[in-house]
């Protein structure tokens, strides 16, 4: 992929995520159907393109990410009726990115880190837990658990090898805890003022991140 190629598609990546974000606070369905999947598929375009340069594991994984990713952002558009599913999609993209992140370094990558990270997510999900609909104790558990293993990996694999990529990797898997964080306790606990603006930014910055890492000239 040609670096004016790379940096156009970035550019507009970043006009659709910011456009993604600003149509949540309008009244305007149609845009927010057609902004939402439009900055993922994007995003998606950056791992994949780097893919079909190395046909390497790496980018392969973060692209089936990404695809579940989709279709994670599609069905959480009308969460009402499909939260599940759309966390099930969420739960199928972690367990790509893990498997992107251990393709080489060994799970968990720095064990502390991962103790640390499971300790955060019970300290939150036990916080919530009165509030979360008894059908989602378990699916939730089980979704927070492959969250934080995908973000401690990535982590600590960066703390091992200590390169732009795992850091891109590393930091997009903080900010995805932190997005789903704040996701859970809008939807669960107390609504958020400016929610989409500061779970969307996170969000989207993840999977910027975490896509970006795909890019060979930042993995030497």
């Amino acid at each position: 992929m040609s670096s004016r190629f790379r940096l156009a598609l970035k550019l507009v990546a970043v006009a659709s995520i910011a456009a993604a974000i600003t149509v949540h606070f309008l009244a305007a369905p149609l845009l927010l159907w057609t902004s939402a999947p439009l900055a993922t598929v994007l995003i998606f375009i950056i791992a994949f393109a780097n893919w079909t340069a190395r046909k390497d594991f790496y980018s392969l994984w973060v692209s089936i990410g990404l695809q579940f990713s989709l279709a994670g952002d599609v069905l959480l558009l009308r969460s009402d009726h499909f939260f599940t599913l759309g966390l099930f999609a969420f739960l199928l993209t972690h367990f790509a990115y893990l498997i992107a992140f251990t393709r080489d370094t060994r799970f968990p990558a720095r064990f502390t880190v991962w103790v640390l990270y499971l300790f955060i997510a019970a300290s939150c999900y036990f916080f919530l837990f009165s509030w979360l609909p008894p059908a989602l104790h378990i699916p939730v558990a089980i979704y927070a658990v492959l969250l934080v293993s995908m973000a401690a990996q990535a982590m600590g694999r960066f703390l091992n090898r200590r390169t732009a990529s795992t850091q891109f990797a590393a930091i997009g898997g903080l900010f995805f805890v932190l997005s789903d964080g704040l996701l859970a306790f809008d939807r669960f606990y107390k609504p958020i003022h400016l929610a989409p603006l500061l779970v969307l930014l996170p969000y989207y910055t993840a999977q910027w991140l975490i896509a970006s890492s795909t890019d060979n000239s930042l993995r030497a």
